[in-house]
């Protein structure tokens, strides 16, 4: 799976670095004004052995409907429980995950209802085990971890002011968490829901 998805990001990249036109284009990209982009999308990958969804928000500036830069969060929404014994004392403890994400995002394909593109984040953040049933600090094993996600998306809009996608891509941890036993690395699964700011603002500015 990640040599596949390598192998797919370069492919990608490669039919549009092949193009002597590609370094102008995102010159030309970058020099225009830019529109607000606000995103939210759902994660599902795997911790381990369990299924894990990963829900977040993204802000963001977009230039010349080609590219992307802003800034995200995303937090663990799956219930991931296990026992553990801590000074003794055994206790039910809730897998937590949590990071703020900068993210970049290259379209390399559009028309008037498709759009391709290649997103990549990373995340800085911590994970750690949430104790249930101690009346002390509850956080057991908690660590800065970094992480990085390559994907490719694929989105449809539905309406002038909405949008809805689909995405594969691989989180790969920079800096994991050694203090808790659990697998971070894994494929990811994208859903996407996109709110067209600049053109909602537009029209009201026209009414």
């Amino acid at each position: 799976m990640p040599k596949f998805l390598v192998f797919l990001l370069f492919w990608c990249l490669a039919s549009q670095l092949n193009s002597q036109s590609f370094e102008q284009e995102l010159r030309d990209a970058i020099r225009t004004k830019p529109k607000l982009e606000f995103r939210l999308d759902s994660r599902n990958s795997f911790i381990s052995r369990s299924s894990a969804r990963v829900f977040g928000l993204k802000l963001g500036l977009q230039f010349d409907e080609k590219l992307s830069f802003g800034i995200g969060y995303n937090t663990l929404l799956s219930d991931i429980n296990s026992e553990v014994n801590y000074l003794g004392v055994k206790s039910n403890a809730k897998l937590k995950f949590y990071h703020v994400s900068p993210y970049v995002e290259y379209v390399f394909y559009r028309d008037d209802k498709w759009e391709l593109s290649i997103p990549i984040q990373f995340g800085f953040g911590s994970s750690y085990l949430e104790l249930g049933n101690l009346n002390n600090d509850n956080q057991l094993n908690k660590r800065f971890i970094i992480s990085y996600e390559p994907a490719i998306t694929f989105q449809y809009r539905l309406a002038k002011y909405f949008g809805v996608g689909l995405g594969i891509g691989y989180r790969l941890m920079i800096k994991p968490n050694n203090a808790i036993d659990e697998q971070f690395t894994s494929p990811v699964y994208l859903l996407k829901f996109r709110i067209y700011f600049q053109e909602i603002i537009q029209d009201i500015k026209d009414n």
